[in-house]
């Protein structure tokens, strides 16, 4: 009796090593869509956004699925070359949306007497804010180069949202580039007004502030408008 309970328990063991999936068993993510996918899962209640990014970066530059798994209805070529334009417009204009989350943690809407004790370090934060505010309009610049490719395309594709999304872009009622140029000139004023009391601080001549608003930008601070060409850290293929 013994023997025979040992041997079922062996026997459970076998089993359940068998079941138990070993690190190589698992299908790395490989298909756009994958990538996607996994982030979207995450992406209102994942703080790491920087990862996000990455995730979606990947599916920008991944193959797509074959049309039968796609995220779309997909019955013709033009109906799969319009998803997969759509697509990439999508995602970008979710890295957007990441990369500006990023940048409001670092940014400050308002800058009071009593927080000029910090100086130093809010001029640091001010400057990765707008690095990241100019990551935002490279990738702007992608969402409009997909959607003057969809102007050419006829039809329309069963993800409504990304149709209406398209839609709003193609008329011109929606525009990041207006909304993150004005957050980078809101910017401007408060990185203005912490140079105006750093060089006050060092003994040098500042310009004027009145109420916690600067007069005049500070003599080097960042113009609207100002542009790098592309940014290293979510810099594209």
């Amino acid at each position: 009796m013994r023997n025979k309970l040992t041997f079922a328990l062996l026997l459970l063991a076998l089993c359940a090593a068998l079941l138990v999936p070993t690190p190589g068993s698992a299908r790395r993510l490989y298909y756009a869509e994958e990538f996607y996918l996994y982030v979207l899962n995450l992406y209102h209640t994942n703080p790491n956004l920087e990862r996000n990014i990455r995730f979606m970066q990947w599916a920008l530059v991944s193959p797509f699925d074959n049309p039968v798994r796609s995220l779309a209805l997909i019955q013709t070529e033009n109906d799969f070359a319009r998803y997969k334009t759509l697509f990439k417009m999508h995602v970008n204009m979710l890295i957007i949306d990441s990369t500006l989350q990023l940048a409001r943690r670092y940014d400050k809407e308002h800058v009071y007497f009593f927080n000029l004790e910090w100086a130093k370090s809010l001029k640091e934060s001010f400057a990765i804010a707008r690095y990241f505010y100019e990551v935002s309009l490279n990738y702007w610049d992608e969402v409009l180069k997909h959607a003057e490719t969809l102007n050419g395309m006829e039809g329309r594709i069963t993800l409504e949202e990304w149709e209406d999304e398209y839609e709003l872009i193609r008329r011109g009622e929606f525009d990041y580039k207006k909304i993150i140029d004005r957050q980078i000139e809101r910017l401007e004023g408060r990185a203005a007004v912490v140079d105006a009391y750093l060089a006050r601080a060092e003994g040098k001549t500042g310009p004027a502030t009145h109420d916690g608003e600067a007069v005049s930008p500070a003599e080097g601070a960042p113009r609207s408008g100002s542009r790098t060409s592309r940014i290293s850290l979510y810099s594209f293929p």
